[in-house]
């Protein structure tokens, strides 16, 4: 049989990097987040129908590796040093606002719809804050300070609580249409726990086994593309396996970053420039991938604004809550729930899965409330993305963790920086590698 080659697929991706970055440049020009204007192209390419349902499917690898490259730059951000002293306070702010937002979405969800084994998995899906946007703020503008260490962490440890809570609400949904003894919640927790670290071990792993190369070749440079395939290739694994891309990537990164010797030259700018078409493209997708049809449901309709009202109300109160008990610096705790509002990839993603498991009941019932399920995921992540990272760019910016320079035209690469925060130094010149001082040697001085 002849393969067959669809050059139309390279127009569409050619035509979506071009409108992504021209939809960047109009955002920027009004001071909103490009990541806007990467979602607004693809909402004009899926209206037009040039971006449609199979080719969306056809892009779907790219969008696999756009979160596990999401997902490394997380873990690559996370330096061992920022938790020193303040692992204890991270967590308690990350139990506050991810189980507070699951209870009051919940409690609201089973209000309109009375079943409340469906509100529980609108919960799990609330708890789910997208790294995606926020991040690309954040090295939009290079924030630094502990507003960004907090964020970061609470950030990278939110999907793996999503994650979680998604699947044990799977569970109950599947138990309640199946017939008694045939799935049992211990089941479907024990295949949660997997998951989670069966993914986490893979990151580790590969991480490990690349850092052991990086630290014996004399110019890191000369591994660029090894340090690339090796992130292709953990993706590749966990779709393969079915575990979480962005999970084990999270790892892999976090032991790149805190690993390997500080003498070798970071590629991490480097990595960025490289990556950069495959995050655009991957923000294209979801913007196509919005369908204004669902809001002519009125359940839909009422569903959704709940969900927003009661997720954003509860992020912020809960992390509020959660660092004000945990004495943190007043600026962090004031700001931190602005930039807890984006949703979009994890949780978008974990709603298919619970759709195609209700769908699989066979039962009519079952098969109404995965398709609401992820219709109502949809219309909110439409929403939430409009003003999630206009509030992540408002509360960074407020907290004073934008540096003077962050608009230089020397900047203006794609998502307008390097890849890594760089360290903060005590002459201010990021070429001084040193480490980040210790949380208890003295206050941030954005916090003060």
């Amino acid at each position: 049989m002849q393969a067959t080659f669809a050059p139309g697929i390279l127009f569409l991706i050619g035509a979506a990097l071009v409108l992504a970055f021209l939809g960047a440049k109009v955002m920027q020009r009004v001071g909103i987040p490009q990541i806007l204007g990467f979602m607004l192209a693809g909402l004009f390419l899926g209206i037009s129908g040039v971006l449609d349902d199979t080719t969306r499917t056809a892009l779907f690898p790219l969008v696999d590796l756009a979160l596990g490259l999401i997902g490394y730059n997380i873990g690559i951000e996370l330096r061992k040093e920022v938790f020193r002293g303040q692992t204890r306070r991270m967590f308690l702010i990350l139990l506050c606002e991810s189980i507070l937002t699951f209870a009051v979405v919940t409690f609201l969800a089973n209000l309109v719809l009375g079943q409340l084994h469906i509100a529980i998995v609108f919960g799990a899906l609330a708890s789910a804050t997208d790294p995606a946007s926020t991040v690309m703020v954040i090295w939009e503008r290079k924030c630094k300070g502990n507003l960004t260490d907090t964020l970061m962490f609470v950030l990278a440890m939110d999907d793996v609580i999503a994650i979680l809570l998604a699947n044990v609400s799977i569970s109950v949904a599947v138990i309640f249409y199946s017939a008694p003894g045939t799935v049992t919640v211990m089941s479907m927790i024990v295949v949660s726990a997997y998951e989670i670290v069966a993914s986490s071990a893979a990151g580790a792993v590969f991480g490990a086994t690349l850092v052991w190369f990086i630290n014996r070749e004399s110019d890191r440079k000369q591994l660029l593309e090894l340090e690339l395939g090796v992130i292709i290739l953990l993706v590749g694994l966990m779709s393969y396996l079915h575990l979480s891309s962005i999970l084990s990537c999270m790892v892999f990164g976090f032991i790149v970053g805190n690993y390997v010797d500080p003498a070798k030259d970071p590629v991490s700018h480097t990595l960025h420039v490289i990556m950069s078409p495959i995050v655009m493209i991957f923000f294209v997708i979801v913007g196509a991938s919005i369908d204004f049809s669902v809001i002519a449901n009125l359940t839909v309709i009422l569903l959704a604004s709940l969900y927003v009202i009661g997720r954003t109300a509860s992020k912020y109160i809960g992390a509020y809550g959660g660092a004000k008990i945990s004495s943190t610096p007043p600026l962090t705790t004031r700001y931190l729930g602005y930039c807890l509002m984006s949703q979009a990839g994890v949780a978008v993603g974990l709603s298919l899965v619970i759709e195609q498991n209700l769908i699989g009941l066979g039962q009519a019932e079952a098969i109404y409330f995965g398709v609401l399920i992820l219709n109502v995921i949809v219309v909110t992540t439409m929403i939430l993305q409009i003003f999630g990272p206009i509030a992540a760019n408002e509360g960074l910016k407020r907290a004073g963790e934008f540096p003077e320079d962050a608009f230089a035209p020397h900047d203006e690469v794609l998502f307008g920086t390097s890849l890594r925060l760089e360290p903060r130094t005590e002459n201010g010149n990021p070429d001084n590698m040193s480490e980040y001082p210790p949380p208890d040697s003295s206050p941030d001085e954005n916090d003060t």
